[in-house]
């Protein structure tokens, strides 16, 4: 029989160079003493033995990894070079490719400088109370300083209790004596509290109990509402097949009576509800007792709700339904019952998420999950930046989940809608690296940033490079917008809405970005703000105020989904 010899932890010198069992007694070991020699021990760590048989061999392993990674090192600098070549290439041949492939060779972009976002941090004192990080640009290398932060980069995702809400705005000491004190949750009992449309139950029984009415389902008033639906909102959101929706459309007219509540009957039915509320003239009336479309929409969320409670099929249907239904509610300024649709439209796209794979046989069916799990992304974020709301999970996945291609797609709204997907993300950046959540969960205060020595001299130096770091990726989004479609900067009317909103969303970024420098000198004695720097950069982020509202006003001239989160940003 053999048995493992058990090997000490340490043994001397002497015992070592003759292969003789050592008992690691100091300052002598038996075998010196018996021999009358010095008995020496070698400490560093590559001469220790563990317990469980050694572990030189790994050491030396680990050490010929290094030296390998050390000598592929030049060549990993060139490739990364090479492919940030081929991003300055793409962008320069967005200009210049046709309206047909625009679209594409814009996402081509965006996802190859997702890819290289990690290749490199931002540097800051190593003192600074909050650890910033956020992705560089190969072409752009900054100086090395003493300090850096966390080199881990800023997530795409909004974090929990972040400071760039409204809501937090008020409970600043300076405007609470402007104007007193407001509840912590604010704008969230007012939105509970607003009571819902009194056609819509609080309650909904297992079937709608008023069926529909032989005006609401005449064929050219249905005809009118989809044709509204495609060109007014789809746009946005278009994650609907418009071939396949008709067809299931001309079977809605055909079998609605036959099968009322099968998940076609209600997709159709949402539609209908997203037709009459685009429909609605300029300041119209009706929003809060009766509004537009509500009775499409009575008669299919008890179905819709149902199904999302308790249905785990792979019917994309059900999903579509679920996000256009919660777009309906933000058209009607109902954010709450918004989020709360989105919220589950969020959970069955992970289900099916963590099943998808590049290997599907159907790309159709793969090109409608990545549309639906971006429409979430935006629906759910407009949510998440004003209202303290739980979060579905879906923001974790950004990283893991590419664009979608948007063949067959007029070029102009594919290319609004990716532009729109990546300023969210920056937008998302934004929130982590400049207001990240200090106090812990269980704190009585949902925000920390309430004192008046909150932004300190130091702090604000720290934050000045991730603010200017922050704005050049803005600048870079926004010059990477194909000519056809990148808006004017300013205030003059653009004439087409979707060239408003990005306008829009470019001057809330700057202002968000910006904003810790107004806050600094609204919590300090204005007199001893003689840095010319932080006034400079607090007007930029006033001046994005004032451009904001300017271009707000077009879109709230009329109902869409941005009218909540536009007028309460």
């Amino acid at each position: 029989m053999s048995f493992n010899r058990r090997r000490v932890a340490l043994a001397c010198a002497f015992c070592r160079h003759r292969k003789r069992r050592c008992d690691a007694t100091r300052p002598s070991c038996r075998n010196c003493v018996e021999a009358d020699v010095d008995c020496h021990y070698d400490d560093t760590p590559q001469q220790r033995i563990d317990s469980s048989g050694g572990s030189r061999e790994i050491i030396g392993r680990l050490q010929e990894i290094e030296a390998m990674l050390q000598h592929h090192l030049p060549g990993i600098s060139t490739l990364a070079s090479g492919v940030q070549a081929l991003v300055s290439q793409s962008a320069s041949a967005i200009a210049a490719a046709s309206p047909a492939s625009q679209a594409s060779t814009l996402q081509a972009a965006r996802i190859l400088s997702h890819d290289l976002a990690g290749a490199g941090t931002v540097p800051v004192p190593a003192d600074s109370r909050s650890s910033w990080s956020l992705p560089l640009h190969l072409d752009h290398p900054q100086p090395e300083l003493s300090g850096v932060a966390d080199p881990e980069l800023a997530p795409l995702t909004i974090p929990v209790g972040h400071k760039t809400s409204s809501n937090y705005l008020l409970r600043l000491p300076p405007m609470q004596q402007l104007i007193g004190e407001y509840p912590p949750d604010l704008f969230f009992l007012l939105e509970s509290r607003n009571p819902l449309p009194p056609d819509l139950p609080a309650h909904p029984s297992p079937r709608p109990s008023n069926p529909l009415t032989a005006a609401e389902l005449d064929r050219e008033v249905l005809d009118c509402l989809v044709s509204a639906y495609f060109s007014e909102a789809y746009h946005c959101h278009p994650i609907l097949d418009r071939d396949e929706f008709h067809r299931i459309y001309h079977a809605f007219l055909d079998n609605y009576y036959a099968d009322p509540w099968s998940i076609e009957s209600v997709l159709c039915l949402v539609v209908f509800a997203m037709g009459a509320a685009t429909l609605a003239p300029p300041g119209a009336q009706g929003f809060d007792d009766n509004p537009p479309g509500m009775a499409y929409m009575q008669a299919a969320l008890p179905t819709l709700i149902s199904m999302s409670s308790w249905s785990v099929s792979y019917s994309l249907l059900l999903p579509q339904a679920l996000v256009l239904a919660s777009v309906y509610f933000a058209y009607i300024t109902r954010p709450l019952q918004s989020w709360r649709l989105v919220y589950s439209a969020s959970s069955l796209l992970q289900f099916k998420l963590c099943r998808l794979s590049s290997r599907d046989g159907d790309p159709t069916a793969r090109e409608t999950i990545l549309r639906l799990f971006w429409s979430c992304f935006l629906v759910e974020c407009d949510r998440l930046a004003e209202l303290e709301l739980p979060q579905s999970g879906l923001q974790q996945l950004i990283d893991q989940t590419s664009l979608p291609s948007f063949t067959g797609v007029d070029s102009s709204q594919s290319t609004a809608y990716l532009a729109e997907i990546s300023i969210r993300r920056l937008l998302n950046r934004v929130h982590n690296s400049l207001y990240p959540r200090r106090q812990s969960v269980l704190s009585l205060s949902s925000t920390s940033l309430t004192a008046v020595d909150d932004f300190s001299a130091a702090e604000i130096a720290s934050v000045t490079s991730v603010c200017d770091e922050l704005h050049r990726q803005l600048n870079s989004w926004y010059e990477s917008i194909p000519e056809p479609f990148r808006p004017s900067l300013g205030t003059e009317p653009t004439g087409n809405d979707r060239k408003t909103v990005l306008r829009i969303r470019y001057y809330a970024a700057r202002h968000i970005i910006y904003r810790p420098f107004v806050l600094y000198i609204v919590t300090h004695d204005l007199q001893h703000v003689s840095n010319a720097a932080i006034l400079e950069k607090a007007g930029v982020c006033i001046e994005s105020c004032r451009a904001y509202l300017h271009n707000t006003s077009e879109i709230l001239s009329k109902q869409s989904q941005y009218t909540w989160t536009f007028s309460l940003s």
